[in-house]
């Protein structure tokens, strides 16, 4: 068949392309290779390794030693769509549309002073991937999407005194989003737009560590929002043309405040509460060529809470386990399945294992439930409508923190 041209392109593109893409911004992850996930990330702001370098730079003031952690994860989701009577779009359900993803995060803390701590980390904390079956009846939204940040984070913790610490970071974050989307050019001939874009940019982070009581812990982390302009180029199946393209994202500012409790020599318990401004992308403006589209996204800040707690079964062997819930940014209404994410509940469990007394293993299993997710979205292609039958992953986690 020979290649269309498609008489309105620019703003086709700009209207499809902009509410899927943007939407992938929203997986905030706390699985970052450490072994908090063996607690549903609970307690993240008060950690006892060298991730505080990344999770609350103040905790490095609270650290008896430089340490170095080589942290790694596998997240195994199972993400399948199942259309309702009120779906008028055809296409099949896509099938599982999860993506194994790896992930590996290094963190490192050096004690400069007794009191004066420098940190290094390189971390993930946004991310996401998707594969549907090509022909499926939200193919008009997203075929397959694969989107990252890297995160490379220095910061500095000082320890005050006896039970307050401070820190401080910058960091650089690259985003990467590439995505594939489907559009009907005449009675069943689909095209095909990929869209490739990518961005670097600033951010900041900040936290204060208390220890009012030798059995007691309190942590306060906060991250600035990063504002991110991607820039990259679109590409078409049956279609003359390759406009440059840009688009706004943003990973939202939040804030994560954690405590822990020795009940004994051998029991901590763990309590944690968080907050994110995913109500910063309301809107999100895509630049196809000369022309902008805004679209409104109508977003929700998301909230966190958590309880967990470890074990010391011996003197080398901590068990931990954790359950964590966190809200959802988007409503029925609002929700593509280029980010079928609805309310988050975690489950972990896990292991730390001291092989000498300056090397510590992690293992951990954490159950992520991001619920069903339903749909109810109407275009120029009609309804999409239906939820997710399975909507999990199962994340496996593994370090090493060594301290010198």
């Amino acid at each position: 068949m020979s290649r269309a041209r498609f008489p309105a392109l620019t703003t086709f593109i700009c209207t499809t392309i902009l509410s899927n893409s943007a939407l992938a911004g929203a997986y905030q992850l706390y699985e970052l290779g450490t072994p908090v996930i063996g607690t549903a990330a609970v307690g993240q702001a008060v950690a006892n390794d060298a991730s505080t370098a990344f999770l609350n730079p103040a905790g490095m003031g609270f650290l008896p030693d430089t340490q170095f952690m080589l942290g790694s994860q596998i997240i195994m989701p199972y993400t399948n769509f199942s259309k309702n009577s009120l779906n008028t779009i055809s296409g099949d359900n896509g099938g599982n549309a999860g993506l194994l993803t790896p992930g590996m995060d290094i963190y490192y803390s050096y004690n400069l002073s007794p009191c004066l701590k420098l940190g290094l980390s390189v971390a993930s904390p946004y991310g996401g991937a998707l594969n549907y079956d090509d022909g499926w009846t939200g193919r008009y939204v997203v075929q397959d999407a694969m989107f990252y940040t890297i995160n490379i984070n220095p910061s500095i913790g000082y320890r005050v005194n006896q039970w307050l610490a401070v820190g401080a970071g910058a960091s650089i974050e690259y985003m990467n989003l590439t995505q594939t989307t489907a559009f009907a050019i005449e009675h069943l001939v689909d095209g095909q737009i990929d869209v490739k874009t990518d961005n670097y940019a600033p951010g900041f982070n900040l936290g204060v560590m208390f220890a009012p009581y030798a059995s007691t812990k309190i942590g306060i982390a906060y991250r600035s929002k990063i504002n991110h302009d991607l820039h990259g180029q679109l590409t078409f199946l049956r279609i003359d043309r390759a406009p440059n393209t840009s688009l706004n994202m943003v990973s939202p500012q939040n804030i994560i405040a954690s405590a822990s409790h020795d009940f004994s020599d051998r029991f901590t318990l763990l309590a944690e509460a968080g907050w994110s401004n995913w109500s910063s992308m309301k809107n999100t403006t895509l630049n196809v060529g000369d022309r902008s589209v805004i679209t409104p996204l109508n977003w929700k800040n998301t909230y966190r809470a958590g309880l967990g707690g470890r074990f010391n079964a011996t003197p080398a062997l901590t068990l931990q386990a954790g359950v964590s819930y966190d809200s959802s940014p988007t409503t029925t209404e609002n929700r593509l399945p280029s980010l079928p994410m609805d309310r988050q509940i975690r489950v972990g469990t896990g292991v730390l294992y001291s092989m000498l007394k300056t090397v510590q293993l992690g293992f951990s299993y954490e159950y992520w439930n991001l619920g069903s997710a339903d749909i109810h979205n109407t275009s120029s292609n009609g309804v999409l409508s239906g939820s997710y039958s399975r909507n999990y992953a199962n994340v496996v986690q593994a370090s090493i923190n060594v301290g010198v």
